[in-house]
């Protein structure tokens, strides 16, 4: 039954999947294209320039891997979403099998992108020569790449398991509160002194993005050319 189910997903996602598995495989290679070189410079000059520029990339590897993950996961239920759910339904396996199948369909399909980073990130740090004190990590990139996929699909797996309409209000309420919470920001601040410094959306933001948050992994070093 899990064959089914691949190919299912696969069929339903598959005219979306290949662009990002082309910019999973581009965006490492493009990154130290731009990097380019100065002759003359210093290793020490050198070395902060790739470094910072690196950094300047580094942050579309985190929105790539999340926008694959979202895409994931709105297609793994898209064939039910339009027969009704009665395909699943008529079949003799528990809802919680039928589910657990379904994800490990869309964890699979996740590879490809994950995979192509990886091979993408490997030619881009064998085509640059890197100063010393500097090193490149293709695979611990490519390893927290696959697993900020498996995390943003895995969210949104379980919010699109419902209805479309459920998925639709819990994404809009959710924008809502950022958008109440930056215009408040001013007005909580000078009413309070302790918002002054953080307001309770960055407090939120900074808990999820920091240890032992669940969104540690979109946030942090996502450096491919590091010390």
């Amino acid at each position: 039954m899990y064959q089914p189910m691949l190919f299912i997903h696969w069929k339903q996602i598959r005219v979306a999947l290949i662009p990002f598995v082309v910019a999973s495989f581009g965006l490492p290679l493009v990154m130290v294209h731009w990097l380019g070189s100065s002759p003359g410079a210093q290793n020490g000059m050198m070395a902060y320039r790739i470094v910072t520029q690196s950094a300047q990339w580094s942050g579309l590897f985190p929105i790539l891997a999340a926008a694959i993950g979202v895409t994931l996961a709105l297609s793994a239920w898209n064939w039910d979403h339009q027969l009704g759910h009665v395909y699943a339904l008529s079949l003799p396996v528990p809802r919680w099998t039928y589910a657990g199948l379904k994800m490990g369909a869309g964890a699979v399909l996740a590879l490809l992108p994950a995979t192509a980073f990886w091979i993408g990130a490997l030619l881009a740090s064998a085509s640059v020569t890197l100063p010393p004190g500097l090193h490149a990590y293709p695979t611990l990139l490519a390893i927290r790449f696959f697993a900020a996929i498996l995390l943003s699909y895995a969210i949104l797996f379980a919010m699109a398991a419902g209805t479309v309409r459920t998925t639709v209000w819990v994404v809009t309420s959710i924008a809502l509160l950022l958008i109440v919470a930056g215009l408040s920001r001013n007005l909580l601040a000078s009413h309070f002194v302790v918002f002054q410094r953080m307001t309770p959306l960055e407090w939120v933001v900074h808990a999820l993005t920091s240890l032992p948050g669940p969104f540690r992994i979109f946030s942090g070093n996502w450096l491919l050319i590091d010390v």
